[in-house]
């Protein structure tokens, strides 16, 4: 008789910086210097968790603590909070600049993050985090492998 296990890692992420909505706007070098503070950020966390390498498929719970109770739209810290910490679970990226190239770092748990190997669920508003342990909140990654297992 087989059976089928599943496996779960939870990540928490401390932000590196303040996590910023859509709905603020700002200069795009500035955009691009927070998300990759965000990625490098998520990247050394996957890392320090030590996920695998190489799934097929995983399916993802995020869920954003902020340091105070109020009223937030989970979607609008997408692209600038959630989805940086996604593209660190894909593998490492050379990306040619002006002056050279540089490196956006990625642990490679998934080969890319498409609909063919990432399930992502919306992000949600978490519980209120202490701000003395926290000072700029938390972002808290729930990584499910759906590749099928099976055990004798």
């Amino acid at each position: 008789m087989t059976t089928t296990t599943t496996r779960t890692w939870t990540i928490a992420i401390p932000a590196p910086i303040r996590m910023k909505s859509a709905n603020e706007r700002e200069h795009h070098m500035v955009v691009a210097k927070d998300r990759r503070a965000w990625r490098e950020t998520a990247y050394g966390w996957t890392a320090l968790a030590k996920l695998p390498r190489g799934l097929r498929r995983i399916h993802v719970d995020v869920e954003l603590r902020f340091t105070s109770a109020g009223r937030r739209d989970a979607h609008n810290y997408y692209s600038a909070v959630v989805k940086p910490c996604i593209d660190a679970l894909t593998p490492e990226k050379r990306v040619k600049t002006k002056t050279g190239y540089r490196v956006e770092r990625g642990w490679g748990v998934i080969p890319d993050d498409t609909a063919e190997y990432l399930d992502l669920s919306a992000p949600r508003i978490g519980p209120v985090v202490p701000k003395g342990a926290h000072p700029y909140g938390l972002v808290v990654l729930t990584v499910t492998d759906l590749t099928e297992t099976e055990q004798p």
